[in-house]
């Protein structure tokens, strides 16, 4: 799963592939140690063009009844995300892109039984897989809407430490991404191949949402 990432502004969004979100790119707010339920940047299309939209991570659908769902909501797994009743109908028409500097998992530390997180990241921003819905009445009056980050089987350095990971994109990809039908979207999320990542272990304070600081990403 994907269960903790950080958020950087986006300094080279041209190069990137983004030259008409520049400006929003680069105002991405920092956070190192994102967590379910706090609001992040993503891109999406609401039928005018791409736009960087800060919403709530932990997708609620329409039917949503209790804000709790948003807990097991966070991650979309690859295998269920066009049938699973929460996912089905924004896979169909509200895909979106998450902006990630890197992300969080963990190993089981063999002396103490205590989990060690460790920081993934590549040497460019990286751009995962999500869904979007609108704004619910269970949230506060000025949110934008919910999301979620679609996950499938990890590979390179990050299957040495979970067996899940965020599915990723490419910025040339984001329009069609965000356009495609159904089996087309599923067939760019199954062609997925993941850039070269690297991975170092960082300090448990990661472990506390409330920590939020560019320590976290010293390697110790």
């Amino acid at each position: 799963m994907c269960g903790r990432f950080v958020q950087l502004p986006i300094r080279n969004a041209d190069t990137l592939g983004f030259p008409q979100l520049v400006g929003d790119l680069m105002s991405i707010p920092e956070s190192y140690n994102l967590a379910p339920t706090q609001r992040a940047s993503v891109i999406l299309d609401r039928g005018t063009g791409l736009q960087v939209t800060r919403l709530s991570w932990g997708l609620l659908p329409f039917w949503a009844k209790a804000k709790k769902l948003q807990g097991s909501t966070i991650n979309a797994r690859i295998e269920t995300v066009a049938t699973k009743p929460a996912f089905r109908s924004a896979f169909k028409k509200r895909r979106c892109l998450i902006p990630m500097a890197g992300y969080y998992e963990w190993s089981v530390n063999a002396e103490d039984g205590k989990k060690d997180p460790w920081f993934i990241h590549a040497a460019r921003p990286l751009l995962a897989a999500g869904l979007w819905e609108d704004t619910s009445p269970l949230l506060e009056p000025d949110n934008l809407g919910t999301f979620t980050v679609i996950t499938g089987d990890s590979s390179g350095v990050s299957a040495d430490i979970h067996d899940r990971m965020p599915v990723w994109l490419t910025a040339g990809q984001a329009d069609e991404w965000l356009a495609a039908e159904p089996d087309e979207a599923m067939a760019m999320l199954l062609a997925s191949e993941p850039p070269a990542m690297e991975a170092y272990r960082v300090s448990r304070a990661v472990n506390t949402p409330r920590n939020n600081t560019d320590a976290l990403l010293q390697a110790i």
